[in-house]
């Protein structure tokens, strides 16, 4: 898919091209019927359509101000303009999306979120469905690319993605910690990340003990004595999906484990979209998620708390 920010009329505008292998007019009916749009869209629009007409979602009214089917539809809603233009090319369609709003702090975090969506649009006009949260594992990734594509902060955008509760670790009985995310990069670009020194220092919190490795496949190991680690790792379509396990001993270290391990994979993010995340930065966001953890499992979270007051800071 290809992104760019610009401006219009002094508003931020997003635009996202992407060539779908399906007719005009199959994918005219998924950007506008109602039924369609909430299978793979933020929000299904209830609209007819018709041009000039208004409709309401989410307590706030949107009006359709522009429409041609089954080439264009433009509306506004929330005080922000939207716009699917299709162009045929011989049995495929060539989608373009445009996003124009005003908060151009948010942009890359906008962008990583729409790129999401616009993943679960292919399986469902397959007749498929990818679900709203298997579609946003990449978002990481994706937002400190467009942080660094479009020359924003990445800050804010860190903030929002970190409070992503369906990305946070599972904690199953043993005690074991599993995490999950998908990635746009190839199974090899990840075993490196996972195996070169100089990279795993960018995201590991020290060392690794290795146990067994399977390259590209498998590898495990320990990590300051404490339990057992298990990263796994499978391609999926152009990218890849990773698996990692850690099982320890303290249940009430919980909440303190899987905040700190949600952290790390943020700063993995950073490092496969080629950008760099201090530990401190990752840091930001260790209470929000720690708290959340904490609640979640029933674990005291005076443990995490005490530590990360302890932490040794630059």
């Amino acid at each position: 898919m290809n992104v760019t920010l610009t401006t219009s009329d002094s508003r931020e505008a997003l635009r996202f091209e992407r060539r779908l292998a399906h007719p005009i007019e199959r994918v005219w009916r998924a950007v506008v019927l109602p039924a369609e749009l909430g299978q793979w869209f933020p929000a299904a629009a209830y609209w007819t359509p018709e041009a000039g007409e208004t409709f309401e979602a989410g307590g706030q009214t949107g009006q359709i101000t522009e429409l041609s089917a089954p080439q264009l539809i433009e509306w506004t809603f929330g005080g922000q303009l939207f716009r699917f233009e299709l162009h045929a090319e011989q049995d495929d369609c060539v989608l373009v999306f445009t996003h124009i709003f005003d908060d151009g702090g948010a942009a890359a975090q906008t962008a990583a979120g729409w790129a999401c969506y616009f993943d679960r649009l292919e399986p469902h006009l397959s007749g498929g469905n990818l679900s709203e949260e298997s579609a946003h594992a990449p978002i990481g990734e994706r937002h400190e690319r467009y942080a660094a594509q479009f020359g924003v902060d990445p800050a804010p955008g860190r903030m929002f993605v970190a409070g992503l509760d369906f990305r946070d670790p599972v904690l199953e009985d043993g005690p074991v910690l599993r995490l999950e995310r998908r990635y746009d990069q190839p199974i090899e670009r990840l075993w490196q990340a996972l195996t070169d020194p100089a990279e795993l220092h960018q995201w590991f919190p020290g060392g690794l003990e290795v146990g067994d490795s399977e390259a590209p496949r498998l590898l495990t190991g320990s990590w300051q004595g404490e339990g057992t680690l298990r990263f796994e790792l499978r391609p999926e379509g152009t990218g890849c999906v990773l698996g990692f396990s850690h099982t320890f001993t303290d249940r009430d270290q919980a909440a303190l484990a899987g905040a700190g391990w949600d952290r790390c994979f943020a700063r993995l993010d950073a490092l496969l979209a080629d950008q760099m995340m201090s530990e401190a930065a990752s840091l930001v966001s260790w209470p929000e998620v720690h708290e959340r953890l904490a609640a979640r499992w029933n674990v005291d979270p005076e443990i995490g708390r005490t530590a990360y007051a302890q932490r040794p800071r630059d």
